[in-house]
């Protein structure tokens, strides 16, 4: 769309009393390839183009979305919502100011075939007890434009890979499955990737499952593992301190700023700026620079995820933090690169401090209420811990707890800072982010499991 036809756009919107217009215009283009039967079953093409428009007054809000080339019929109909008669604005946009991606390409489609051709059967021969391997990757190129009333007028070419590893095991009547998964926006990232140690690991651990015990559910310390341990704190305070819930007080963290709720221990950061990381963009999806934003830090909740409209309620500066999946959904604040910052204690030490805990290698998704901050998580990959050593492999055991009892019960962090990938899911739909944490120590945790006798 010309930049003159989106000044229309924005004019129009805003001459029905609108004190808020924005026009966000996308074109993507997707990749997915499947792997399966030691052979690339299918590639799947998917082009998806689209606009969304948005006005706002005061706090009432109203959005639409369409793919067709006739917004000025949309339009017309999104600011029948507000009835205020004021003159015609002239609405002049800056220069477009570009965001440029060197991965602005798919790889070649061989290329991608070699290459999980070669991972599948370097899987295959590591354990006979592999039964089925499973790969998939996607690539997607999305370009999106975002102008609004202010004169703002960017563009960004974001690129993101995406690789599953699913491995399934079988030894006569017992079975496991293991995963590892992957994001970056660097596409290229694929080739590059030391996978190597990854697949010894997933294999390992697919192995003990295929032989783990039931864990016996009670309350216990519990060490959490590094990487994508961290969904737990993603989940539990990370959507707590995004201000479509604080902006509402309803968020066990609202109206906390400046009050302590963690352990010393404690700091945690949002971060949309890190080069490759799967959230990482350079504008947000309200066209402002994303940036590196203290959420926590040294236990005292500092500051919360802004996004435009909801920050009329806070009056906070804008933290770069409002995300969309799409153009059919308004953004709001949401996570980019979370993690927690690690510290100097040693991870040998974490174990011997415990007689009797569990070790959280790999964590599954959960649920939260961000009102009252309880949750529930599965765990992937659990050992018990027993005199101060890792033992058996078990099955079955979740993590159940208070966002703000388990942030004050952390007692030892780790300095081996790892991230993983993932997609979450809220109001403007799902959208890519990397969580990350050290290994912890947190001093009790209700684990679910069988009862014990």
């Amino acid at each position: 769309m010309k930049k003159e036809d989106i000044e229309i756009l924005l004019n129009k919107m805003c001459s029905t009393g609108a004190d808020f217009a924005e026009v966000y215009i996308e074109n993507s283009k997707t990749k997915v390839f499947t792997y399966l039967d030691n052979k690339l079953q299918k590639i799947d093409n998917k082009i998806d183009k689209g606009i969304g428009l948005r006005i706002a007054k005061d706090n009432e809000v109203y959005y639409a979305a369409l793919n067709n080339d006739n917004p000025l019929v949309v339009c017309d109909d999104l600011t029948t919502n507000l009835d205020g008669k004021v003159l015609y604005k002239d609405i002049k946009l800056s220069d477009k100011k570009i965001y440029e991606n060197t991965n602005n390409e798919f790889l070649d489609d061989n290329l991608v075939k070699e290459y999980m051709h070669n991972l599948n059967h370097k899987l295959r021969l590591m354990d006979k007890r592999i039964d089925q391997v499973v790969l998939n990757f996607t690539e997607i190129l999305k370009d999106v434009t975002i102008a609004n009333h202010t004169s703002l007028y960017n563009n960004e070419l974001r690129g993101y890979a995406r690789f599953y590893i699913t491995v399934n095991f079988k030894d006569n009547d017992k079975v496991a499955t293991s995963n590892y998964n992957w994001g970056s926006t660097n596409i290229k990232d694929i080739f590059n990737h030391d996978i190597d140690t990854k697949l010894k690991e997933l294999v390992q651990y697919g192995i003990d499952k295929l032989y783990a015990q039931n864990c016996i559910g009670e309350k216990m310390p519990v060490i959490l593992g590094p990487g994508f341990g961290a969904v737990i704190f993603h989940e539990a305070c990370g959507h707590a301190m995004e201000a479509n819930a604080t902006a509402r007080k309803m968020s066990v963290l609202s109206g906390m700023i400046g009050k302590k709720v963690a352990s010393d221990k404690v700091t945690i950061v949002d971060d949309g700026t890190i080069p490759n990381l799967w959230g990482t963009t350079q504008i947000d999806d309200e066209g402002y620079n994303t940036q590196k934003n203290y959420l926590i830090k040294d236990g005292i909740l500092v500051n919360y995820l802004n996004d435009t409209l909801n920050n009329r309620l806070l009056h906070m500066e804008l933290t770069g933090s409002s995300r969309r999946e799409s153009y059919y959904y308004p953004p709001v604040s949401r996570m980019n690169n979370t993690y927690l910052e690690p510290r100097d204690d040693k991870i040998a030490d974490m174990i011997k401090s415990i007689d009797y805990g569990l070790y959280a290698k790999e964590m599954n998704g959960g649920s939260v209420n961000p009102e009252t901050g309880d949750f529930n998580f599965g765990v992937n990959t659990a050992y018990m811990i027993r005199n101060g050593k890792i033992t058996e492999c078990v099955k079955g055991a979740s993590l159940i707890g208070n966002t703000l009892d388990i942030l004050h019960k952390i007692e030892m962090v780790g300095s081996d800072l790892d991230f993983g990938a993932g997609m979450c899911g809220a109001a403007s739909g799902m959208v890519p982010v990397t969580i990350g944490e050290p290994t912890i120590k947190v001093a009790e945790i209700l684990v679910g499991g069988v009862k014990n006798g």
